[in-house]
């Protein structure tokens, strides 16, 4: 039997409030900092993409009269992001008429709530939101990036479109290694800094479709099209190979191996950690489903995984 999926702890949760009334702002933060959540104002629609894109927070609370462009606008632009696609919005309004309620939920809001409204049931209307986002994304507590019901759901629209489609399964080599000399605390801060620089290549490279997810441990995934693929793998492996050294300490870099012992209680060598990219494409074959995806993928990377170096290899083959 399963259990049912928490809320993020309070400490975790990061609400995003764009609204510029400094009333609305005190009465939001006053009524959030109870439950110890963590609060950014920020006062124009432009502003407050810009914090959602670079923080990502858990909910954002979105006033429909914000004072460079609406809010409608804003949600629209917000949930057309890869970054902040799936974040819930709650827009607020002083408008109760049901026509603008309905034109929040067409540009995306997940729900919205009327000025003047009660603290308690502002609070208890985000953490049903949460809630609700933790259960349908199954988002990853260490990166915040999209887990497997996502990225499922995502690719299989993606497939059923039939439009061109690349998707990169990014694998860490190594990494058991190196937790096992290290400690899983410092493995987490590669995967965290690994999460980091792909979203940020696809931000700089992907187009306004691509979606990036973790699908748990060391993997992450993009899907994004086959003109752009190789141009990201290509920089992710830039990326992460000018940084991964700095977390190991300077023996270990000096010599570019590991000295650590196999299940088997062996003494081995280990190299230092690289990345192994595979990228299928629906350029020379029909894909059908996310599991014959996953197949391919798992091929490639098995090739790429055996050679030398931070590698990504674009399966071509026609069958």
């Amino acid at each position: 039997m399963s259990l049912p999926t928490e809320v993020p702890k309070a400490k975790q949760t990061r609400i995003l409030l764009i609204d510029d009334d400094p009333l609305m702002q005190h009465i939001v933060s006053t009524a959030l900092a109870k439950e110890d959540w963590t609060v950014t104002l920020a006062e124009s629609g432009t502003q407050g993409m810009r914090l959602a894109w670079e923080h990502r927070p858990d909910l954002i609370l979105l006033d429909v009269l914000t004072p460079d462009q609406d809010g409608f606008s804003v949600c629209y632009q917000l949930r057309n992001h890869t970054l902040t696609a799936n974040v819930p919005i709650i827009m607020l309004t002083a408008l109760g008429e049901i026509g603008e309620k309905v034109r929040g939920m067409q540009m995306g809001a997940d729900d919205y709530i009327t000025k003047p409204f009660d603290p308690r049931e502002l609070v208890s209307r985000i953490q049903a939101h949460l809630r609700r986002s933790a259960r349908d994304l199954g988002s990853s507590p260490l990166t915040s990036l999209p887990g497997n019901p996502m990225i499922e759901q995502v690719l299989r629209a993606r497939l059923d479109a039939q439009a061109p489609l690349a998707v990169l399964y990014i694998d860490l080599t190594h990494f058991k290694s190196y937790n096992d000399k290290y400690g899983w605390m410092k493995g987490d801060e590669v995967i965290k800094m690994l999460a980091r620089q792909v979203v940020q290549v696809v931000l700089d490279q992907g187009g306004k479709d691509d979606f990036c997810g973790h699908i748990g441990g060391d993997d992450f995934i993009v899907i994004t099209t086959p003109d752009r693929a190789e141009a990201i793998a290509a920089q992710v492996i830039r990326q992460f190979d000018a940084a991964i050294p700095e977390y190991y300490t300077q023996e270990d870099r000096a010599r570019a191996y590991l000295e650590v012992v196999d299940r088997r209680g062996h003494p081995f060598q280990a190299p230092l950690m690289t990345l192994a990219i595979a990228i299928v494409s629906n350029e020379n074959r029909i894909l059908e489903h996310p599991s014959q995806v996953a197949d391919l993928a798992a091929e490639v990377k098995g090739y790429v995984k055996a050679l030398p170096g931070s590698r990504f290899a674009f399966d071509r083959r026609r069958k």
